[in-house]
């Protein structure tokens, strides 16, 4: 088995370093579309016979430009991918939510503002539905997984086993269209190739 994980392709959000949060349903700007479309031409040898998204646009958008060459393999939307949820800092602008984590007493992998989740929380919902996914699927199968910065940067570390900490996370959180393939073998052993590549943009 075969899990292609990729970060959804450039916003305008992220190209002016705003806060893209969980309910922001913004679209692709024309260099994400044309990173999509990059990413889904070098992937297409791989013949995807299952996709996941989370539930926004961007994330969406990236995996059908992928998909146009797998034309078998049916999209299923996910809330489990979906960003971190911020809770009351959704609507913050980023300068102002990064402000209110350096003053928190919290730990970093903990901090979460009311009626949202920490690092840990979406750690362990992402963690979850990668474990269920490879209980679903058989070995023959490969499978794109689609989602966000956030939570596929928590979902690498927990895949690699390496500790939750903010050093960590920044270090393996994905670009846009940046994959990760990780192997799967019917003991259950995981091999990692290509760990956010950006072969296709060269």
């Amino acid at each position: 088995m075969k899990v292609i994980i990729v970060r959804h392709a450039k916003t305008n959000e992220n190209a002016q370093d705003r806060l893209a949060i969980a309910k922001s349903n913004i679209l692709l700007n024309e260099e994400g579309v044309k990173q999509a479309e990059k990413l889904g031409h070098y992937l297409k040898g791989h013949r995807i016979s299952h996709a996941y998204s989370g539930p926004l646009k961007r994330a969406v958008h990236t995996a059908e430009k992928i998909l146009q060459h797998h034309p078998d393999a049916q999209l299923i939307v996910s809330d489990h991918l979906n960003e971190q949820n911020l809770g009351v800092a959704e609507t913050m602008p980023k300068a102002v939510w990064k402000e209110m984590k350096k003053k928190s007493t919290d730990p970093w992998h903990l901090f979460k503002e009311e009626k949202g989740e920490s690092y840990r929380d979406m750690q362990a919902r992402v963690a979850k539905f990668f474990h269920e996914l490879i209980a679903k699927h058989g070995p023959n199968d490969t499978i794109l997984m689609v989602s966000h910065g956030g939570t596929l940067g928590v979902l690498l570390l927990h895949i690699l086993k390496k500790e939750l900490t903010e050093e960590n996370y920044r270090a393996h959180q994905p670009k846009n269209t940046e994959f990760t393939i990780v192997e799967i073998s019917e003991d259950g052993q995981k091999k990692i190739h290509d760990l956010n590549s950006n072969k296709h943009l060269n």
